[in-house]
């Protein structure tokens, strides 16, 4: 027994000591792990700041624009007359400056850097702000969505799947099962 408390008095006494280093500026990162607050903490905040941007979009009208991107880079390289509907829609629907279009159509190449990764994945996209959408907003949005896809002619066939699962994600088709068929 008293080898026992001689061998705990030691651990306790050599993490005291390492504390105290720590303390003193000396990082001991393997250390961390034995404080199962910080460590929950931490991970915590890993989840949170972690994660892809375009994922936390919270703005109906931010997320709007990045449909808008996603929508142009669908078709491959975001063209000229794309871009032009784009910055217009910005200023008319969104009454924005030029500067500040111009700004929301760079932080969106940025977020929207894979547009697949919208395409593919528009629930987990919507999680965040799909509540604070009102109605008209989403009408507004599928129609300036479908405005950038018809900026060079007719949509090809990923365009127009892409408007169709924006539609159904936007406005879900109602439940029509009857009750006792």
């Amino acid at each position: 027994m008293h080898i026992i408390l001689g061998i705990l008095g030691s651990i306790v006494t050599i993490l005291f000591y390492l504390s105290m280093i720590s303390r003193s500026g000396v990082n001991f990162g393997w250390i961390g792990w034995l404080n199962p607050f910080a460590w929950q903490r931490r991970r915590a905040w890993r989840q949170i700041h972690q994660t892809d941007p375009i994922y936390k979009i919270t703005s109906p009208m931010e997320a709007t624009a990045c449909l808008m991107y996603a929508m142009a880079r669908c078709s491959g390289d975001v063209t000229r007359e794309q871009k032009t509907v784009m910055l217009e829609s910005f200023r008319q629907e969104f009454h924005l400056s030029e500067r500040d279009a111009a700004d929301m159509l760079a932080a969106c190449s940025y977020l929207v850097a894979d547009d697949q990764q919208v395409i593919n994945n528009l629930e987990l996209f919507f999680e965040p702000n799909l509540a604070k959408f009102s109605e008209e907003q989403k009408r507004s949005a599928v129609e300036l969505v479908e405005k950038v896809a018809r900026a060079e002619g007719s949509p090809i066939p990923q365009q127009q799947d892409f408007i169709d699962n924006l539609g159904n994600v936007l406005f879900p088709p109602a439940n029509t099962s009857k009750k006792w068929s």
